[in-house]
């Protein structure tokens, strides 16, 4: 066995696929199901059961798995210890942010990074949370911040911050700005919300269910920027995660209501491969986003009297 065909075990393993798998590990699927099948031989046991959906680990295959885990990240562990024996943070990122994360903690947290370790190369995304979690999984990302624990094979979900979700108007709502609100207590209400793609919007359609609101109209937009633009000039609102607005928090550009029944909380979480550990520049830009949401929890705090 060598190190070439235990990641291609574990990409088949976490897939659940040859042909994902093949992508993963860029390489042909007849030539991943050869090397699968000279391990088997290798070894002398069936480490999947193949059928039309796709394939099965067999109980040595699930064995194999979790010891070559280790294996893999005990190697990228070695590796990223003796490249930072030169005290210098180097190397490049690839990561991704929800919206939200984009428009608030990213900009001071990647000034703070840049300030701080000038020679490492950053590329970033901004997509919805589903988005971001396959480009981790297929290994075009580092890691990702999103707002959903994901649950798929060969992923971990840290929680990296708590927010709150609130309800935003213009100027011609009549509400009174930082006003504890319930839902329930509200007149009918023209929305502007996200799509169904968007993570979020499951939460937020799940506390209109719960507060038996009325939702007079809706509109769907994905972009952001353009819903809270729209909101400020017109007669409509939206349920939106603190950091999206707390930059215009105190600017009486918007009116902004923290929800307090029923209370719903939006949660951060870093995702990344299992057995892929952060590089020492990757961890320390991760540390960062998280001081930065914890600034806004702060910060949204003083303004709301929380």
């Amino acid at each position: 066995m060598d190190f070439r065909q235990l990641e291609q075990f574990v990409a088949v393993y976490e897939e659940g696929s040859f042909s994902r798998a093949a992508r993963r590990a860029n390489c042909t699927q007849p030539g991943l199901s050869v090397q699968i099948r000279n391990l088997e031989n290798e070894l002398g046991v069936a480490l999947f059961t193949r059928n039309r959906r796709g394939v099965e680990p067999t109980v040595a295959g699930k064995r194999l798995y979790a010891r070559g885990l280790s294996i893999l990240n005990a190697v990228a562990d070695t590796e990223m210890l003796v490249r930072e024996l030169s005290g210098n943070v180097m190397g490049a990122i690839t990561a991704g942010t929800v919206p939200s994360v984009s428009r608030s903690a990213l900009p001071a947290a990647l000034s703070r990074f840049t300030e701080n370790y000038p020679d490492v190369e950053l590329t970033l995304d901004e997509a919805y949370g589903g988005t971001l979690t396959e480009r981790v999984v297929a290994g075009e990302l580092d890691f990702a911040v999103v707002t959903s624990a994901v649950k798929h094979e060969g992923i971990e979900a840290t929680l990296l911050a708590e927010h709150e979700l609130t309800l935003v108007s213009g100027p011609e709502s009549g509400l009174t700005p930082f006003e504890r609100i319930r839902l329930c207590d509200l007149p009918p209400l023209r929305l502007v919300l996200p799509t169904e793609r968007h993570e979020i919007r499951r939460m937020i359609d799940s506390q209109i269910a719960r507060a038996e609101l009325t939702v007079a109209a809706m509109i769907e937009s994905d972009g952001l920027n353009t819903t809270l633009e729209y909101v400020r000039h017109s007669g409509w609102s939206t349920l939106t995660a603190v950091a999206s607005i707390i930059d215009a928090a105190d600017t009486g550009a918007l009116i902004i209501n923290p929800i307090v029944r029923p209370r719903a909380p939006v949660e951060y979480y870093l995702v990344r491969q299992t057995r892929r550990p952060l590089t020492g520049a990757a961890d320390r830009f991760v540390a960062l986003l998280r001081e930065e949401l914890a600034a806004i929890i702060v910060r949204w705090k003083e303004l709301s009297g929380n």
